[in-house]
């Protein structure tokens, strides 16, 4: 990951689809609001808005390997997923591991006042900015 970036992490899945985004030096991560899983044509209308709104220079897919590393369906999935979007957006895609950001996430959640829960609308936003968290890390 190169500094001078600013990335938008995403969390998909079958109800909602977290969003989180970086600065543009890469330091900080920021959730932000989740969108309801309405289908591809609209999940990718979306996307498109925010990384035009928020100047977005990559994108990071969590992928969700097995707890014992293993590749199951639901990595396939985001694999074909990411192949939607490299040919929708011509930014880099990276994929991170995934494992455990919703487990984090939750433990965070439930500290947050309601408030705050109500400002991401569901744990998935969380869940997204634990992977950008990892992904900025590596890098």
């Amino acid at each position: 990951m190169e500094h001078g970036k600013r990335v938008l992490a995403i969390d998909y899945g079958k109800k909602n689809i977290g969003l989180a985004c970086s600065d543009e030096l890469g330091l900080t991560v920021q959730p932000l609001p989740s969108i309801p899983n309405l289908g591809m044509k609209n999940m990718l209308t979306i996307l498109k808005n925010t990384v035009v709104k928020l100047g977005v220079d990559e994108l990071v897919l969590g992928i969700p390997l097995n707890m014992d590393g293993t590749r199951g369906e639901s990595v396939r999935q985001m694999e074909q997923l990411m192949g939607v979007l490299k040919a929708e957006f011509q930014i880099p895609l990276a994929g991170v591991d995934e494992r455990l950001s919703t487990v984090e996430a939750l433990e965070f959640w439930r500290d947050m006042s309601p408030r705050q829960q109500k400002r991401y609308r569901t744990v998935d936003s969380l869940a997204a900015a634990f992977i950008l968290q990892r992904y900025l890390g590596e890098g």
